[in-house]
């Protein structure tokens, strides 16, 4: 195992795609009705308010997880529910001719967060082992479960050893 050598203090501490994906949260909290209307281009009723309410707090959540200093293992489990998003997204779809635009849409938005994340993942300098969290051995657990959490857990290893 290689020393871990901190960031030097030029590194940014936080990523920067995370204050967008926190804005996008917000304004799907706030008021769903105009983004469900001018971006996903859906007629606004209860469930589809809802679900995008549901999904702007998912995505505050994941920005204040994962904006700030993240670890690999938080990095790597954000790429996990984004892309599983962006499959779900490309389903919806696929199977409601109603609301393919929305699908279509959310699907870009949460791969472009995937890509990002597998991006930092891929570059991140990994926390030592003596920071590691509660968090981050939950996220190792968990993912070990998943479809897809093997190739993940790859990814947060090769971190850990840079």
């Amino acid at each position: 195992m290689t020393a871990y050598q901190p960031a030097p203090a030029d590194t940014k501490q936080y990523r920067s795609i995370e204050v967008l994906r926190g804005a996008w949260g917000v304004a799907l909290l706030a008021v769903p009705d105009r983004i469900l209307g001018a971006v996903h281009g859906l007629r606004i009723d209860t469930r589809s308010r809802t679900v995008a309410r549901i999904l702007g707090a998912r995505h505050v959540t994941q920005a204040v997880l994962s904006g700030y200093r993240p670890s690999p293992e938080v990095l790597a489990m954000g790429v996990w529910v984004d892309t599983v998003h962006a499959l779900t997204a490309l389903g919806l779809a696929a199977v409601d001719r109603r609301r393919i635009r929305a699908g279509l849409v959310d699907t870009a938005i949460a791969a472009t967060w995937a890509a990002a994340g597998y991006q930092d993942l891929d570059s991140a300098r990994a926390t030592p082992p003596r920071r590691q969290r509660v968090r981050d051995q939950l996220v190792v657990i968990v993912l070990a479960g998943l479809p897809g959490g093997r190739f993940l857990q790859r990814e947060i290893d090769q971190a850990r050893r840079r």
